[in-house]
């Protein structure tokens, strides 16, 4: 991962080069995680699911690139690139890809 920071304590983090994935399952790919933040990028190949989970925050999620479908407890919704959702806190969701997607999760703690 390409990650700089500089005296001021600014992270920058360049994403376009964290295309890997895997053939068996999500990638999840932690990128910044603080006391107050917690960022990572979830590659998924077509055909593959994110796993069920329940988080006990908020969580926003933004679609970089693919398309899927996102279930929010008994709810389904399509993601597109340009999708953002921010999933409630302890509510089950999880995350399909229909087309290999790259999905930004971010967490304030």
């Amino acid at each position: 991962m390409s990650e700089t920071e500089n005296k001021s304590g600014t992270k920058f983090i360049e994403t376009h080069n964290l295309t890997d994935f895997s053939a068996s399952e999500a990638l999840h790919i932690p990128l910044i995680e603080t006391d107050k933040l917690r960022t990572l990028l979830l590659n998924l190949n077509s055909g593959q699911k994110s796993p069920l989970c329940k988080m006990s925050i908020d969580v926003l999620y933004y679609v970089i690139e693919g398309e899927g479908e996102l279930l929010v407890e008994d709810e389904q919704y399509t993601l597109h690139v340009g999708s953002m959702v921010i999933v409630p806190a302890e509510t089950t969701r999880l995350i399909s890809a229909d087309i290999s997607m790259r999905v930004l999760g971010v967490q304030v703690l």
